[in-house]
């Protein structure tokens, strides 16, 4: 079990930073593991956390992510050296702008610059006029149009909310029948209580989706890696869309000159634009892809720490995250705080595991059987807690996510079978994890 937490003097005795992360989590978790690795970082909080966490011995505040008042409040009675933001929400609701006009020292970009994630016909619009390859696409403002180009476009056959809605908001298609469907579902019915009536509509590609990560001051790009990931729910890529059930790092496709391409051609042209426009894109970035017929076409854009992709990607990363974070917001070189790091180039293997329902429904309160012994004995095996919740000194699930497992190898396969091995350690009713990350397409 880790250290207990410290109160706030203890920390500062310490000499070091204290960090408040905002948001619990699997990913959540990745991020305060990776700053409490930093040297310069004495103590990180997150708020609300979860009570797993806690046990973990994060200390944790009660103030919800979608508190912004609250948040602010918080920040300015503890006096953090820096707060992170790891949910969109708060990001596109202005969480960055509120702690700024108090002084506050936040990670992440401000409400102009989070258009970029939370409108996807923004980040479509700037695609297209950046060159960046992308599916094609047509925005419509009601349902009607939108229908009418189902109708009238065999290659309109995907269906994106134009706001943040997760994986309710994404519908892709086959025949016109189900495409109606969709668009009856979510325009017209709106059954996922969804606000926003405008729609972005796409051609249905097919092909391997993967992600670059990168950090950003605003005017320059450090990459940090790339994932593979495994998006649906079912083995084989089938079922409904998740957030991810599981990821291979570094993606498999990707060669080192198509990767540094796409920094050129995706990840420079994008940062440079939203300064250009005076919204100056400044924390993470990630950008999803897919490959198709052996070339890349952007997706979307994330601008906070992506689910899983946190949780794979930090897991190589040791140093000090909390200097490259603050460089990000102009307090210090960006380049050299990355380059102070160490990355560890070995692949990486995640997977999820869910709660029956998910992701459509949740089923809370199943017991959970975790053998921690075979992470504690595994340097390279690596647990994080998403939908878990404490009752009586008894771990419990809250519905949907509940852990990702990564692991590291000198190969995919080493790396898969560690990740499986740490999979068979935790139980419960109604648990359900993907068996075919790592192998089959785009792995090879």
């Amino acid at each position: 079990m880790d250290e207990a937490p410290q109160r706030p003097s203890e920390a500062r005795e310490r000499g070091g930073a204290r960090v408040l992360v905002i948001g619990g989590g699997a990913r959540n978790h990745a991020i305060a593991e990776a700053l409490r690795r930093s040297p310069s970082v004495a103590e990180v909080v997150l708020a609300p956390g979860t009570s797993g966490l806690e046990r973990r011995g994060y200390p944790t505040a009660p103030v919800a992510t979608q508190d912004l008042p609250g948040l602010v409040e918080h920040a300015l009675l503890e006096g953090y050296d820096l707060s992170v933001v790891g949910p969109n929400t708060p990001l596109v609701d202005g969480i960055v702008d509120r702690f700024e006009a108090e002084g506050l020292p936040i990670f992440g970009p401000t409400r102009a610059a989070a258009r970029l994630e939370g409108s996807k016909s923004f980040a479509r619009l700037l695609m297209s006029r950046l060159g960046i390859p992308t599916p094609r696409f047509a925005i419509c403002d009601d349902a009607h149009r939108a229908m009418h180009m189902a109708r009238t476009q065999r290659w309109a056959r995907v269906f994106k909310v134009d706001g943040i809605a997760y994986e309710r908001g994404v519908r892709v298609t086959h025949e016109l029948a189900e495409a109606e469907q969709a668009l009856q579902d979510i325009l017209v019915d709106n059954i996922y209580g969804l606000e926003s009536e405008r729609i972005v509509v796409e051609e249905r590609i097919d092909g391997v989706e993967f992600t670059l990560f990168a950090l950003t001051d605003g005017e320059h790009v450090e990459p940090m890696g790339h994932v593979l990931n495994h998006p649906r729910l079912c083995v084989g890529d089938t079922g409904p869309p998740s957030r991810g059930m599981g990821q291979v790092a570094p993606a498999p496709p990707l060669d080192e000159a198509m990767y540094r391409s796409l920094v050129d051609r995706v990840l420079i042209p994008t940062v440079r634009a939203m300064a250009e426009a005076d919204t100056p894109l400044r924390g993470a970035l990630f950008v999803d892809l897919m490959l198709c017929r052996g070339e890349p076409y952007a997706i979307d854009y994330n601008v906070r720490f992506g689910d899983p992709a946190t949780q794979t990607l930090l897991h190589a990363w040791s140093g000090d995250l909390y200097r490259a974070l603050q460089a990000c917001r102009g307090q210090g070189d960006l380049a050299s705080a990355v380059a102070a790091m160490h990355h560890d180039p070995r692949p990486r293997v995640s997977v999820v595991v869910v709660c029956e329902g998910y992701p459509h429904r949740r089923v809370r309160g199943a017991p959970i059987a975790l053998d921690e012994s075979v992470f504690d004995a595994d340097p390279d095996l690596a647990l994080y807690e998403d939908g878990v919740r404490v009752l009586d000194g008894d771990l419990l699930t809250t519905g949907g996510r509940t852990f990702t497992v990564v692991a590291a190898g000198d190969t995919v396969a080493e790396a898969r079978a560690r990740a499986y091995r740490g999979i068979a350690a935790i139980r419960y009713r109604g648990a359900y994890h993907r068996p075919d990350i790592g192998v089959g397409r785009g792995t090879a």
